[in-house]
């Protein structure tokens, strides 16, 4: 298969001409010839492959400027001043887009089909884009991620930067990583499989909604005893409620757009591409809330103080273990027209996996890319973000939220489909204002609650130590007292 990659990578041409005749009868080959004239700005043809001065302002390539331009910046700044600030953030938004991106692009925009194929009867009128099969693909990421560490572990083991993973201490701390790994690679999953069925801009906003999902968790395990419970606070919980209303009225509009222009075009695709927004729309709620879980579990199970290799190096096997049946065996609809390219209406991830491989290689390599660029990510995430205050974190997480939002609705290359007419853009527009101000404010009122809790503590380690200085005065003058009084007797 290494091999089949490499001749993919080195020959256009031969990207779908491996694709098995008695397995899927068609005229792939022409059709690519087809596809490669007219989509010269095709990943495939020019971005990261062919021609870099042309791949990086073809449509493919134009979404990654803005995220690698602030890895370059971040990068200098941080070459420049290694504790500031400012540079921390602007790294931290490089990887931070860059992955967001790569990931939907690579799960939903890359074209894997060319229209003009013929599969079965049948002419594909569009481009058949992504890999649908998120549960396949993080297990994969895992698997990648750790023969990556196994890599790094063996080149750095005879050098003085040698490395020792954490020694877990008792069965407790094990059962910790067990379930903190399930839960993350089930919350990365469904976060991968919502973006094969949502823009990106919807599955950000939806996720943007993780305070309020976070606090109803931890409220939950406390009525069981399990957590104690958080101080309700009316206004950060009212801002944390129209934040999530403005999420799924930004959610509406951008469905009810998409199927009022569907439906306008004619045909029968609105009602199907309607089941799979709403598909990808309840995967993402439930990937938000494994995401709020493992941040509750965190306070229940105690804190492991794991690094990022600690993670790859424990989390990687128990949570490809746990995602290997769900792929192996979850029969799910399949998107669009990708039902009519295998002939069936069901299949699981890793069906979907071996059909995109034997269609096109060169997708499978952006799959693999993606489980590198997972644990580089990951290195980046934890060696700036531990390193700034928790205000600072909680201001890059929202502004990044924020940003990518605002540049998917303002920059047509980084949308899926076309925005929707009126007066749907409005409410979409109205809502992505109220949701970001909203969760902003919110997070403000979270900073000066833990500014006011810093200066609160400080306070009352400065009143215990006046108490404990004036109490060893006290006992220093009791002593000379009765001292004195012996010497009076005397």
């Amino acid at each position: 298969p290494f091999l089949r990659l490499i001749e993919a990578a080195s020959s256009p041409n031969n990207l779908v001409r491996k694709t098995s005749p008695k397995k899927i009868p068609n005229n792939m080959a022409n059709a690519n010839d087809t596809h490669f004239r007219e989509h010269p700005g095709d990943p495939l043809t020019s971005f990261m492959t062919w021609n870099l001065s042309e791949g990086v302002f073809s449509d493919a390539g134009k979404p990654f400027i803005i995220p690698v331009s602030g890895l370059i910046i971040g990068g200098i700044m941080m070459k420049l001043n290694r504790e500031s600030t400012t540079a921390k953030l602007v790294l931290y938004f490089g990887a931070q887009s860059f992955m967001n991106i790569f990931m939907s692009w690579v799960m939903r925009t890359s074209v894997t089909v060319p229209k003009g194929s013929e599969f079965h009867g049948y002419v594909l009128e569009a481009d058949l884009t992504g890999c649908p099969a998120g549960f396949a693909l993080t297990a994969m990421q895992q698997v990648i991620s750790f023969i990556v560490f196994l890599l790094f572990f063996t080149a750095a083991y005879p050098t003085p930067y040698r490395y020792s993973p954490k020694k877990l201490n008792g069965g407790f701390e094990v059962f910790c990583v067990i379930i903190f790994g399930c839960v993350f690679a089930l919350n990365i999953a469904l976060n991968n499989f919502s973006l094969g069925y949502i823009s990106i801009a919807v599955n950000l906003i939806i996720r943007s909604c993780l305070p309020l999902s976070t606090f109803l968790s931890q409220q939950v395990l406390a009525i069981f005893g399990l957590y104690p419970f958080k101080p309700c606070r009316w206004k950060e919980i009212f801002l944390m409620t129209i934040g999530v209303v403005c999420a799924g009225a930004f959610t509406m509009a951008r469905m009810m757009g998409d199927q009022a222009k569907a439906k306008a075009k004619g045909g029968d695709k609105a009602d199907a591409d309607s089941s799979d927004m709403l598909l990808g729309v309840f995967m993402c709620v439930m990937s938000l809330l494994c995401g709020s879980l493992n941040l509750a579990l965190a306070g229940v199970l105690g804190e492991t103080k794991l690094n990022v290799y600690d993670t790859v190096a424990y989390m990687a096997i128990p949570a490809t273990l746990f995602l290997l049946p769900i792929a192996m065996f979850y029969q799910k609809p399949v998107p669009g027209e990708w039902g009519k390219v295998f002939d069936k209406d069901t299949m699981s991830d890793y069906e979907i996996l071996a059909g995109v491989w034997s269609l096109n290689p060169m997708t499978m390599l952006w799959l693999v890319l993606s489980g590198v660029f997972s644990f580089m990510y990951n290195i980046v995430q934890f060696s700036v973000v531990h390193t700034l205050s928790p205000s600072a974190t909680a201001f890059g997480g929202n502004f990044n939220k924020a940003a990518l939002i605002f540049l998917t609705l303002l920059l047509p290359f980084l949308r899926v489909h076309e925005l929707p007419g009126s007066p749907y853009i409005q409410v979409i527009w109205a809502a992505v204002f109220i949701n970001i101000a909203a969760f902003s404010y919110y997070s403000y009122l979270q900073i000066l609650a833990k500014q006011e809790a810093a200066v609160k503590t400080k306070m009352e380690e400065y009143s215990e130590s006046l108490q404990d200085e004036s109490s060893d005065d006290e006992e220093s003058s009791d002593s000379s007292s009765s001292g004195s009084g012996k010497l009076g007797k005397c």
